[in-house]
């Protein structure tokens, strides 16, 4: 059985206990050493998860496992990120590094030293997806839409997890229009995680486009993908695919492990880490788009990705 470390928030229990139940194939994870910066945190979570438990983020990261989780939001600071690169074991996160992308795309790893899970992307449905792509032809739009709660995730991480999606069948954007929404207004300051709604329009060349809303306050975890192109309209979902041609008849998906939640996504991304399978990695072109978003978000204006790169000294 794989021995999982991990560091998190107090609020995140009920995500952990369902990242350790047993997969579909019965697989699962020990967790031997459960980490959180408040004392009376770690103590709980350690006797909820029957495991050790710490206030050092070293010690998770040095911990004897086979993987290491970094579940909590806004863990990966500068320190931390020295800190996983040092580590003799894979290192997975679930919230993208509170930093400026400036300053990340110093770093050797453009700042994202750990594996971002539950990247939709990489997961079964969408590698099921990916044999009907081959048959699909062109695409033409994608819309993709996410909503947590829960101390699940974060929007960033959604939104991260959505644009990471986009580029990957349609590439960056030449524009991109983006709003915030919620009771807590949005912050010049990229460090600052911000809770609410975000939507997303983007625009590529004069046949293409795509759309996202992702949301940490939609209360129950749902991911969902609608690709439309030449083929007709491919579902992603992380429960399985769909796919319905242009005629209105329903075309044979691959199968796949759907899970149904956070917790489970995790579990099955972590599993194959300690495994040592091939994980997918976020891209700079995700990267790029979500703060093209955020800067829209600030400007109320449209904004091109290229600019950014050019800010950055990525062109």
């Amino acid at each position: 059985m794989p021995r999982l470390a991990i560091w998190a928030h107090p609020n995140q229990t009920h995500l952990l206990e369902r990242a350790l139940a047993e997969g579909p194939k019965g697989d699962r994870l020990e967790a031997v050493l459960v980490g959180c910066a408040d004392e009376h945190g770690a103590a709980a979570l350690g006797a909820a998860l029957d495991a050790a438990s710490c206030t050092d983020l070293r010690e998770v990261l040095h911990a004897e496992v086979d993987v290491v989780w970094l579940a909590a939001p806004r863990t990966l600071d500068a320190d931390a990120r020295g800190l996983v690169r040092a580590a003799a074991m894979p290192v997975a996160t679930s919230a993208p590094p509170p930093a400026a992308l400036s300053d990340l795309l110093r770093e050797p790893d453009g700042g994202m030293p750990a594996i971002f899970i539950p990247l939709l992307r990489g997961g079964a449905a969408f590698q099921a997806a990916a044999a009907a792509l081959e048959n699909f032809g062109t695409v033409h739009c994608v819309h993709v839409s996410s909503t947590a709660g829960d101390h699940q995730t974060s929007r960033a991480s959604l939104a991260l997890d959505a644009f990471d999606l986009v580029t990957h069948l349609l590439g960056e954007p030449d524009e991109i229009w983006a709003a915030h929404a919620g009771p807590l207004p949005i912050t010049p300051d990229p460090t600052v995680e911000r809770s609410g709604h975000l939507t997303a329009a983007m625009r590529f060349g004069t046949e293409r486009a795509a759309s996202i809303t992702v949301s940490d306050g939609g209360g129950a975890w749902v991911r969902r993908a609608v690709i439309l192109g030449e083929g007709g309209r491919l579902i992603v979902t992380d429960e399985g695919v769909s796919w319905t041609d242009p005629g209105g008849v329903s075309q044979e998906a691959p199968p796949t492990e759907g899970q149904a939640n956070a917790g489970e996504l995790a579990g099955w991304h972590l599993r194959r880490l300690a495994a040592g399978r091939e994980i997918s990695r976020i891209s700079l072109e995700a990267a790029v788009v979500l703060e093209s978003a955020r800067l829209s978000c600030l400007t109320r204006q449209v904004e091109d990705p290229q600019h950014i790169r050019n800010m950055i000294g990525r062109r």
